[in-house]
């Protein structure tokens, strides 16, 4: 494992670059810094492709990817969805099927107080909170009331998220992935949310379709996360990078490690790769 940037051994030359959101391209201050902004218009400028991939649903994800800059495919939902910014449409969408929605739902109600069910551009509660319409007016998205979520299981949603304490989520997603034995994805993109999607919504799954969407080789690929939810595509890409700090399965999987937003690591990180001459455009 490398930290900090020592970002110069070896000769790849990487065209597609996936970042995660929270903890990776903004801190605590939520602000996409100019730099950051500069350093990824000239990693473009060299020819890759630079995607977002994050836990957020698509309105917020898009919000970020335009600050950033990042013309890429955006994939959100934790891999569920990956959206076309050309064309204005998903090209991947994987969604959960009714058994796992009732289970899924069955599972986080038993557990925590608030539960969601993200549904097109909408999010769907039982019990509207504070916290619920604070979340829906910070995301930018429509919060929904139903009488039922379990009513609304046989819709195909894109996933159910529980919301708690960090103290209850991280025992909850483990006893989850159990319960489901394989036939979902149970994960938690930040610690007070359990997330659950359906099989190949991973960040990993999206990131290695989009590398054969535009004929790129596994080893030309970054992925940069911080938190849980990103171990699978750092785990997979050709150079994997976490943040320091992150979540420990996350830094086990990774080849490097580098600084957090507030100590500008990203932007080091990929500035020392430009100026090596290690960015290109996909070779076909």
């Amino acid at each position: 494992m490398v930290f900090d940037n020592d970002t110069n051994e070896g000769s790849s030359i990487y065209s597609l670059v996936a970042l995660d959101i929270d903890g990776t391209i903004i801190g605590e201050d939520r602000i996409v810094k100019p730099e950051l902004i500069n350093a990824i218009a000239r990693v473009q400028s060299l020819g890759a492709i630079v995607s977002i991939a994050t836990g957020r649903t698509l309105v917020p994800a898009m919000r970020i990817t335009e600050q950033a800059g990042a013309s890429g495919p955006v994939i959100c939902f934790q891999g569920a969805m990956t959206f076309d910014q050309a064309s204005k449409t998903s090209i991947r969408h994987v969604r959960l099927d009714e058994e796992i929605t009732r289970k899924a739902i069955d599972g986080l109600t038993a557990s925590v107080p608030e539960v969601m069910m993200f549904l097109g551009d909408d999010v769907w509660v039982e019990k509207r909170s504070d916290w619920t319409d604070a979340y829906g007016q910070r995301m930018g998205v429509s919060i929904r009331d139903t009488e039922s979520l379990l009513a609304m299981a046989d819709k195909s949603p894109t996933a159910i998220v529980g919301v708690g304490e960090p103290e209850i989520i991280g025992p909850l997603v483990e006893k989850l992935h159990r319960q489901l034995n394989g036939t979902a994805l149970v994960t938690h993109s930040l610690p007070m949310f359990c997330e659950v999607e359906a099989i190949g919504a991973g960040k990993d799954h999206a990131v290695a379709h989009l590398a054969e969407t535009f004929g790129i080789d596994r080893s030309a690929v970054i992925a940069v996360g911080d938190g849980k939810g990103d171990q699978s595509m750092i785990e997979w890409a050709g150079l994997g990078v976490a943040i320091e700090g992150g979540h420990q399965d996350a830094i086990s999987s990774a080849d490097q490690i580098i600084a957090t937003p507030e100590d500008s690591g990203l932007v080091k990180f990929l500035e020392s790769l430009s100026e090596a001459g290690r960015f290109g455009a996909p070779i076909h």
